[in-house]
This record gives C-alpha cells, sequence and structure tokens, in this order.
C-alpha cells in the first residue's frame, strides 16, 4: 500500500464511521421514544406490565438512562405533575432505572436538585404547608433573546 492508497482508505473509513454515527443516533432516538412509549402504556394500563418483554437483557449498560438522564425521563413522561421524592423513586424502580445506592432516594434527590440548578425545566415546589418538596418537569420557553436567523 503507498501513501495515496492509504490517504484513500482513511477518507473512506471516516466516511463509513460518520454514517454509522448518524445510523447509531437514529437508532437511540428510537429507542428511547420507545421506552417512552412503553413507559405511558404500562401507567396508563399496568395489567400489560406481566407482557413487557425484558430488554435489559440485550441493551448495552451504556444505553440505559442513568442518574439525572433517568430523573428526568420520568418527570417528562409526567409532564407538569408534581411529585415526591418517593414518587419518582417509586417510578424509576418500576422502570427498573433504580439508582444502585444504599439510599437511592439521597441520589434522587440529588439528581432532582442538580436538574433544577441547571435549567432544564425541571422546578421546585412546596405541595402544602409542612412544606412537603415537590419537583415537576415544565417544558422550558423559548428564548426570544436572539433571532432565529
Amino acid at each position: 500500500m503507498n501513501l495515496e492508497q492509504a490517504r484513500y482508505l482513511l477518507e473512506e473509513s471516516q466516511r463509513e464511521r460518520e454514517a454509522a454515527r448518524e445510523q447509531l443516533a437514529g437508532a437511540q432516538v428510537t429507542l428511547e421514544s420507545t421506552q417512552l412509549i412503553i413507559q405511558g402504556l404500562l401507567k396508563r394500563y399496568p395489567d400489560l406490565a406481566a407482557d413487557v418483554q425484558d430488554v435489559d437483557l440485550w441493551e448495552p449498560a451504556a444505553t440505559r438512562l442513568r442518574g439525572a438522564e433517568a430523573v428526568l425521563s420520568v418527570l417528562q413522561v409526567e409532564e407538569n405533575q408534581w411529585m415526591t421524592v418517593a414518587a419518582v423513586v417509586g417510578a424509576l424502580d418500576q422502570r427498573s432505572l433504580l439508582p444502585e445506592s444504599d439510599n437511592p432516594a439521597n441520589a434522587v434527590r440529588t439528581a432532582l436538585e442538580r436538574l433544577v440548578a441547571a435549567g432544564s425545566g425541571v422546578e421546585k415546589g412546596r405541595l402544602n404547608p409542612n412544606g412537603t418538596v415537590v419537583y415537576r418537569y415544565h417544558e422550558p420557553e423559548p428564548s426570544y433573546d436572539e433571532e432565529p436567523f
């Protein structure tokens, strides 16, 4: 192989790698979308839980939602619904997304506080006069500070 052939092979490999990345990104979006659909169906029809095939057996660990992403996915499914930390922990447990921790509620609380601080659309509030802390996801309003063009 000469330098010109190596250059051609390098360029071809880079094009193939980019095409594979695009396919992988599309597959990831499809995976996440179908997971949300399944979660919504199970919330509405809990009796279907017995019919769910455990995709975690073949799903690579790197693609599973973890930490703040998992917490955010629960809140997004329940958009505009206030949830306590215990309710979020329960929803994560139902979806097999519970953090591996001796105290999962603390891990979830930390993730919720980070999401609030990050301006991700997660809001913190108080449920009643005794001060029960609750969280919800609310789609952030678009910013019109800059022109879109």
